[in-house]
């Protein structure tokens, strides 16, 4: 706030209402007084921004996905911006799995975020064709990471003829589901993945 750097709230939704408001002044661009070190006020740097993330718009969580989340008080969120982040495009998934995960051939890591936009079209409702419904659990950026690294864990179950890239996919998200969105899973991954990863 005082050299003009970004502040960042994550998960700004899990914050009591009572205690986001606190904030109302530094949003409207006031000092910031700090009664512990004698009343300091801190000035904002005209370059000071404030940004926070959360996985609801700050009203609710009607689909019950994000427990703990709160309402926010409108006063404090009609202070913000808001702009709704989708997930990253493949290419940068691409790009980002061959930074970490350049063990796997490419094909596989195709096949991997591939997979990961279908689950997601599912979770959103979105997907069509023999599976057209709506799941419960979803493929974020974070979870194909996950999978990606446990699939690399995995490649001694290859002799073992287990393979690899699903035995991942359970422990990376599969296993998050309810029995039926695991078994619709594991019939994209039939589908989807390659035999050998």
């Amino acid at each position: 706030m005082r050299y003009g750097g970004l502040f960042l709230l994550n998960e700004i939704d899990l914050v009591s209402p009572d205690v986001a408001a606190g904030c109302n002044g530094i949003l409207d661009g006031q000092p910031l007084c700090l009664a512990e070190n004698s009343g300091e006020l801190v000035v904002p740097h005209p370059m000071f921004r404030f940004a926070a993330t959360a996985n609801t718009n700050g009203s609710f969580d009607e689909t019950g996905l994000y427990q703990g989340t709160l309402q926010q008080n409108l006063a404090f969120m009609d202070r913000f911006w808001l702009c709704e982040v989708g997930y990253p495009e493949a290419t940068a998934e691409l790009a980002l799995l061959e930074r970490r995960a350049a063990q796997l051939p490419e094909s596989v890591r195709s096949r991997m975020v591939e997979y990961a936009q279908e689950v997601r079209k599912l979770f959103v409702g979105q997907a069509s064709g023999e599976i057209a419904k709506t799941i419960e659990v979803t493929f974020s950026t974070r979870t194909l990471l996950r999978w990606t690294a446990l699939t690399l864990r995995f490649q001694p179950l290859a002799r073992q003829g287990i393979q690899p890239v699903t035995y991942a996919l359970d422990r990376a998200l599969a296993y998050r589901a309810t029995r039926e969105t695991q078994a619709l899973l594991h019939e994209l991954a039939q589908r989807m993945l390659p035999l050998t990863a």
